[in-house]
């Protein structure tokens, strides 16, 4: 019986023993696979971010802001302004390098998201050529000073013209119904009139003093002086001047040229001289030497003469004077003549005219072709440009076909590449064609305005000529 008892006892100590062993297996289980579901979920959320943010190209630097611009961009100007620079774009083009860029992207992404890519790696850089454009002048206007009455000298040219009147007693004469001083000063007065307004003038009387007579010949051999002297004719001051003149004795000719060193002023560059008389020097003086002398000068000198009604030996020993001063000797007899002569000014103010025109023409037409050049080559630049990105493009995208079997978004890059490529391709052409139209209808207008105004003021030039 006691044997008994102890086998019993001892079978149920086994029975519970196995049953605390299986109740803590069954608490723990659960306990075990929670906690292995926590140390893989994070590991299946982080591994595609990680992933991902390894194999994508790295951002390039952002752009610089663009410069001032004479007109506002497009939305599409815009755009590609400030897409940035490929790091293998242009020269730097490296086929190994962006094959190896473009292992390392995911198989999972979209159409755009590739392209993208693609041009962080291979973008051109148009911004240039959009500066350009944008900054680009098609109006074609002619900077050249026209040859009006006004004439201006060129700035770096100083000239002075002395005119010298001679007041001798001889001018009393008469031609054609007036007097030969009334007739010379009619016609110095219209001749200072036509001077470049920026030349100096100065007007100087010769033998204005005393008489005629032997007893006055000292004084009047003397006697030579300033009345006008300043930039430019100033009609009313000019005429004032010629006013005082009156004919009175003798001819000093070299002295009134010895006195024209007196007249110009600094910094002159040249001086042109006009005598007008109607004689020989009466005074004794050396007009040859004098005129000679002031061709030496360290200033460039000539000294034109115009006898007035002057018999034929005068006119010898005046054109030995004009010889001596390397100018020109003029011999006039009446009135008419004497305009005739210094009207000739306007048929230079013709000529300057058509000169005007044609170096006009020749500027217009020089401008226009430069800003017709300027907008081809921008728009060919371009077009060379997207060209090379598209084809350069399509090989990487062929690349990554194959690397990914022909699937994915890859597949669908084709379409945004070669759109891409007609966008800016189309862009180029309607830009730079429509800017090369407004240059040359500019241009072509501005040469017909100066070929209208230059024929105009020839016109004009010969009408007044002829009216004088």
């Amino acid at each position: 019986m006691r044997k008994e008892m102890m086998m019993l006892l001892l079978l149920v100590m086994m029975v519970i023993g196995c049953s605390q062993q299986q109740s803590v297996d069954v608490q723990s289980a659960p306990v075990q696979q929670e906690i292995g579901k926590q140390e893989d979920q994070p590991k299946q959320e982080e591994a595609p971010a990680t992933e991902t943010a390894a194999t994508l190209v790295e951002e390039p630097p952002a752009r610089e802001a663009l410069p001032p611009l004479k007109r506002e961009l497009t939305a599409f100007e815009l755009s590609l302004a400030n897409q940035p620079i490929g790091k293998y774009a242009g020269e730097n083009y490296d086929e190994q390098k962006i094959n190896q860029e473009l292992d390392k992207l995911p198989a999972d992404l979209s159409a755009d998201q590739y392209l993208q890519e693609l041009l962080k790696l291979m973008g051109e850089d148009y911004r240039p050529y959009i500066v350009t454009f944008a900054n680009f002048e098609s109006s074609v206007e002619v900077d050249l000073a026209r040859p009006t009455e006004d004439i201006m000298l060129p700035e770096d040219k100083r000239t002075h013209f002395a005119l010298l009147i001679d007041a001798s007693g001889s001018m009393k004469g008469k031609v054609g119904g007036k007097t030969k001083m009334a007739a010379a000063k009619e016609a110095i007065d219209q001749f200072a009139a036509m001077l470049p307004k920026n030349a100096t003038i100065s007007l100087r009387v010769y033998g204005h003093k005393g008489s005629g007579s032997d007893q006055d010949k000292a004084l009047s051999c003397g006697s030579t002086e300033v009345f006008y002297s300043q930039a430019g004719y100033e009609a009313k001051a000019f005429g004032e001047a010629l006013a005082k003149i009156e004919p009175a004795g003798w001819t000093p000719i070299a002295k009134a040229l010895e006195a024209v060193k007196q007249d110009i002023p600094p910094n002159t560059t040249e001086t042109i001289v006009y005598v007008v008389s109607d004689g020989i020097e009466t005074c004794g003086g050396n007009a040859v030497e004098a005129a000679k002398m002031l061709g030496q000068s360290n200033i460039h000198t000539v000294v034109n003469i115009i006898g007035f009604d002057v018999d034929n030996d005068g006119q010898r020993m005046l054109k030995q004077v004009a010889d001596a001063g390397k100018g020109v000797y003029i011999t006039v007899q009446d009135e008419k003549a004497l305009k005739q002569y210094l009207r000739g000014e306007y048929d230079k103010l013709k000529l300057a005219w058509y000169e005007w025109k044609e170096k006009g023409k020749a500027q217009a037409l020089d401008m226009k072709e430069e800003k017709k050049k300027l907008a081809n080559d921008t728009k060919d630049k371009i077009k060379v440009m997207v060209e090379e990105e598209k084809q350069r493009l399509l090989r990487a995208r062929e690349y990554l076909k194959q690397r990914f079997n022909r699937k994915g978004g890859i597949m669908d890059t084709d379409t945004a590449i070669i759109d891409r490529k007609q966008q800016i391709w189309r862009y180029a052409v309607d830009v730079g064609n429509g800017l090369w139209r407004e240059s040359v209808d500019s241009g072509n207008g501005q040469w017909r305005e100066i070929i209208e105004e230059g024929n105009k003021g020839a016109r004009d030039a010969i009408e007044k000529r002829d009216s004088q």
